[in-house]
């Protein structure tokens, strides 16, 4: 497949380098043209939790936990094993990592 698609860009080479060409100019004239506006003032924004006995959860890292739950369902039903572990390892960091800065935060709340 990667041959493929190698070849196919190398074949038509003279199609691919015109229209690369115009996104690098592009990018570098919205660069240099742009200007900086007003920085806006940001009011105090909190996602949205709930309560469940002690426990205080985030919505959106349950549905971001439900997606991944469901993406490596469906990957090891198509027995996709290797890439099942290996995905549900790398989706799992941000889940991990907002838990230790949360609980990293409650640690340093002043009560």
């Amino acid at each position: 497949m990667e041959t493929n698609v190698v070849s196919f860009i190398v074949e038509n080479i003279f199609l691919f380098l015109p229209i690369g060409v115009i996104g690098i100019v592009v990018t570098l004239y919205l660069y240099f043209t742009g200007k900086r506006e007003e920085d806006e003032q940001k009011e105090h924004l909190t996602a949205d939790y709930f309560t469940i006995s002690s426990f205080t959860i985030n919505i959106y890292s349950i549905v971001y936990l439900f997606i991944c739950v469901m993406i490596v369902i469906i990957a090891l039903l198509s027995n996709f094993i290797i890439p099942a572990i290996v995905g549900s390892v790398c989706a799992s960091i941000p889940l991990v990592l907002m838990g230790i800065i949360q609980w990293k935060y409650r640690k340093h709340e002043v009560p």
